[in-house]
């Protein structure tokens, strides 16, 4: 078989008019990926508020619970010398009436 002249890859000869329509649909995907854009955008600045809130409020849970934890120390302490104080007073009260003097109380409390 002969071959056909010419060649086969030929470019189509485009008119203004369809330039034009591909420039126009290549503007419309590009102004869509810019609208996208700046929604992600916004959505990224609006979650990095969120997380700096966030953080200001765990800062403040942690303060509020170091001053908690710090009360409850203060209260065991005093719980603590509460009941020493009751179990020396017992102590005294045994040895006052088993008859020991006040000098025999303390030394024996000093020990």
């Amino acid at each position: 078989m002969p071959r056909p002249k010419g060649s086969k890859n030929k470019k189509s000869i485009q008119t203004v008019a369809q330039v034009e329509a591909k420039i126009a649909a290549q503007a419309e995907a590009k102004a869509a990926l810019e609208k996208e854009q700046a929604d992600i955008l916004a959505a990224i600045e609006q979650q990095k508020q969120l997380l700096k809130a966030k953080k200001k409020a765990i800062r403040a849970a942690d303060k509020a619970l170091a001053e908690l934890e710090a009360r409850k120390a203060e209260a065991a302490a005093i719980e603590t010398a509460a009941a020493k104080k009751v179990e020396i007073e017992q102590v005294v009260t045994k040895l006052v009436s088993s008859g020991k003097s006040a000098e025999e109380i303390l030394d024996l409390l000093k020990k």
